[in-house]
């Protein structure tokens, strides 16, 4: 005897849409568009199609097509007024499968998802989606710049990106860096910290101090700034205790007779003091240089570890820009179309 009451299965995806009263599944909206339709705004995307990095990532893009593997989809917008389609999320890929198209791929279409949003929502899109390789700190630096002039606060986009409010802050020093400060950040000859941090004490003199202090590096054998070269060098906090204790105890050794009148009368007279308290003095004050020297001889690879991360942008997106071969992921629904029945 059958039992009437048995949950219908519905064995395929199409089957299960179209009883999204009884399954709660709905299509998404996707569309196939021809990979030369499919086109990059001018200025929109802040990478450097020049870094090594980037050429290896759409090289892996266009092999990843050429296998055949799956590749997450892309996000697009339509021109209202034109008819024509922009990428939102997704250029290195669209890169990476016009590569493989001019070797002999057949690759007819790349499945799309529509964006829905304004011009901000589209920077943060863009921001979002580096999982597979992040945006350099000038990358990020000038989406804040942009979205700056798109009217966004400073504390709206701090809030927008989870990042404290000196972030970005810091993040728009960059932005407006002279064009070469911002070479030497991407190139890797200047962390984007250390850069900053240049910039906001000596401002148009910037460039010329990084340029030097590049050359003192070269010269010793190193490419790239350490954070070190660029900063005063004062004593660790145990050091500077030590050397004020020093000097408090010579002072205290000495007679404060003769001192009194013009400093001036002072030169050539000599005066006793207590040699253990001098010699202790001597004693910290050489273990000082000592640290000094350490420091500037010491490689870039602790100093760097302590400030890495400090102006990168790690906010995750649901896209990933990553080939993959186990299944896709899509954005947000506040970026693209609404789910439809399929019916």
């Amino acid at each position: 005897m059958t039992d009437s009451t048995a949950q219908t299965i519905h064995r395929s995806f199409k089957a299960q849409a179209s009883h999204s009263d009884q399954t709660g599944v709905k299509k998404d909206d996707v569309f196939k568009i021809p990979p030369h339709l499919l086109l990059e705004e001018p200025g929109f995307n802040e990478r450097d199609y020049d870094d090594p990095r980037v050429v290896a990532k759409i090289e892996e893009f266009a092999q990843a097509y050429a296998r055949g593997q799956f590749v997450p989809h892309l996000v697009v917008r339509i021109d209202a007024g034109t008819g024509k389609f922009y990428i939102v999320e997704g250029h290195q890929r669209t890169r990476g499968a016009m590569l493989a198209i001019s070797r002999g791929v057949d690759i007819p279409h790349l499945v799309c998802i529509p964006f829905r949003g304004n011009d901000m929502d589209r920077v943060h899109c863009q921001m979002d989606s580096q999982d597979g390789l992040k945006l350099t700190p000038v990358g990020i630096a000038r989406n804040y710049l942009k979205l700056l002039r798109m009217g966004a606060s400073e504390e709206e986009i701090a809030k927008r990106r989870n990042k404290e409010l000196s972030h970005v802050q810091a993040m728009l020093v960059l932005a407006e860096a002279p064009v070469e400060i911002q070479r030497m950040v991407n190139i890797d000859q200047v962390s984007a910290t250390t850069a900053i941090e240049v910039l906001r004490e000596r401002g148009d003199g910037a460039l010329e101090f990084l340029r030097n202090k590049l050359q003192e590096e070269q010269a010793k054998g190193k490419t790239k700034i350490r954070p070190a070269a660029v900063r005063e060098w004062t004593p660790p906090r145990k050091s500077a205790i030590a050397i004020y204790a020093s000097v408090g105890s010579l002072v205290g050794s000495l007679k404060e007779e003769g001192f009194e009148g013009d400093p001036e009368t002072l030169h050539g007279k000599t005066v006793s003091v207590d040699a253990h308290a001098l010699y202790q003095l001597m004693q910290v004050f050489r273990l000082a240089e000592a640290q000094k020297g350490k420091r500037n001889k010491g490689s870039t690879s602790g100093e760097e570890s302590a400030e890495k991360g400090a102006a990168t942008d790690t906010a995750t997106c649901s896209t990933s820009d990553s080939p993959d071969e186990s299944k896709p992921q899509n954005p947000p629904s506040s970026w693209v179309s609404g789910l439809v029945s399929n019916t």
